[in-house]
């Protein structure tokens, strides 16, 4: 148990840690390519204005936010501009700012964008990325102006490059750290876990010699009074409180082993052998019984788990079934993709209950914890628990007036 809890507190942690980490490159690499395409644009429409053309003196920008471009930036600039006719037709082009494009193919890369009906946007070129977006000068010609943002995306994706490395150091270096102190965090819990499971223990242990006290005097006084309301009434609940001590140690039991030994197990034969226990119990109570299972189906399980689990699903059903019911237990193989066990019983005041707490420890939907239904609300939960230790699913269904307990096996 405390390998198990140790892994988890540190899947935990390091997933959350995971998560944080990623949302703050995310929100990084988002601000920086916005920072970057934002300080592009105030360039490019600057340009636009001025005609293509870089002036002598500094270029009046637009303000976006906080950014701010100075002269000596605006003199790094490598861009080129080219000038169509309504034709699309070459007039002027401008490649004294750039080396990678000449004048013959900037008209080329021009006249494709146009045919294509892009206005502005971003390309590739020889190795290099130019930003572009195009204007209608008063002539009906189109400016086009590019700008070379090759640089500037090589270090955007540098820095993304950057980002991941560091998480990644971080997730190392804290994931270390949370393994290290992993033990000291989860002890306490552990001490505590065990402690409750050895006071179930030691207080099992205790009752049991008062309750065979109780049942033995009983007895002796039906023996010689013979039997009455009173002595029936005390055998009753003298066998709940033997009930409730077999479930406690049970539970205990199972949250001690971390790990069963799994084996092929016919579940088709002890499901059988659950069934027909169960049958007489439920005709007897003026219900109805039926069983469906398929014949020579191998799981991957424990026989004394898979007994169990077929018991308290059983007895569950037999206990909650509408008079005059009928409560159904099925087997089923699925295919290469294990088994399928499901009980399913009338219920009819089922609807709108919440299924999910049926698992819970002590649960019990009649809130009252009347008497005239047996059980402590623990049989669902070891049977979760038993599901768990097998790498199985249990889950619980409601469909016109039945209520169904399915377990998928592996």
């Amino acid at each position: 148990m405390l390998n198990r809890l140790r892994a988890q507190f540190v899947a935990a942690a390091t997933l959350a840690l995971m998560l944080a980490l990623a949302m703050i490159m995310v929100i990084g690499y988002y601000m920086a390519s916005e920072a970057f395409e934002a300080q592009i644009n105030m360039i490019i429409d600057a340009l636009l204005r001025n005609e293509g053309e870089m002036p002598e003196v500094r270029m009046e920008f637009e303000p976006v936010g906080r950014l701010v471009i100075t002269q000596e930036q605006q003199y790094e600039t490598r861009f080129f501009s080219v000038i169509l006719d309504g034709n699309g037709q070459e007039v002027y082009a401008n490649t004294q700012w750039v080396v990678s494009v000449d004048d013959r193919q900037a008209g080329e890369i021009t006249k494709r964008l146009l045919a294509g009906g892009d206005t502005e946007g971003r390309i590739n070129y020889d190795g290099s990325i130019f930003y572009y977006k195009s204007k209608i000068r008063p002539m009906g010609e189109r400016l086009y102006v590019f700008v070379d943002c090759t640089s500037r995306v090589w270090l955007l994706r540098q820095v993304l490059h950057y980002l991941l490395v560091v998480s990644l150091v971080i997730l190392l270096f804290f994931s270390l750290i949370l393994i290290f102190l992993s033990k000291h965090v989860v002890n306490p819990f552990i001490r505590n876990s065990e402690k409750q499971k050895q006071f179930i223990t030691n207080a099992s242990h205790e009752l049991k010699t008062p309750l065979a006290v109780i049942s033995a005097n009983t007895e002796m006084t039906e023996m010689l009074g013979g039997k009455n309301k009173w002595t029936e009434s005390t055998m009753r609940q003298v066998q709940r409180m033997n009930a409730l001590v077999s479930e406690l140690v049970t539970l205990s039991k199972l949250d001690e082993k971390d790990e069963v030994v799994l084996s092929n197990v016919n579940a088709s034969e002890i499901v059988e052998e659950q069934a027909d226990s169960f049958a007489q119990v439920v005709l007897s109570q003026g219900k109805q019984f039926e069983k469906e299972i398929e014949a020579d189906i191998t799981i991957r399980a424990e026989k004394r788990g898979v007994q169990e689990l077929a018991s308290i699903l059983l007895d569950n059903a037999a206990k909650y079934c509408d008079d005059g019911g009928c409560v159904k237990i099925t087997l089923a193989s699925k295919g290469g993709k294990g088994a399928r066990l499901a009980v399913t019983n009338s219920y009819a005041a089922g609807a709108g209950v919440d299924y999910r707490r049926f698992f819970e420890r002590f649960y019990r939907e009649d809130e009252s914890h009347n008497s005239k239904k047996s059980g402590f609300g623990i049989g669902l939960s070891i049977a979760q628990e038993i599901c768990r230790k097998f790498g199985a699913k249990i889950q619980v269904s409601y469909k016109g007036g039945d209520i169904t307990f399915a377990i998928q096996f592996k």
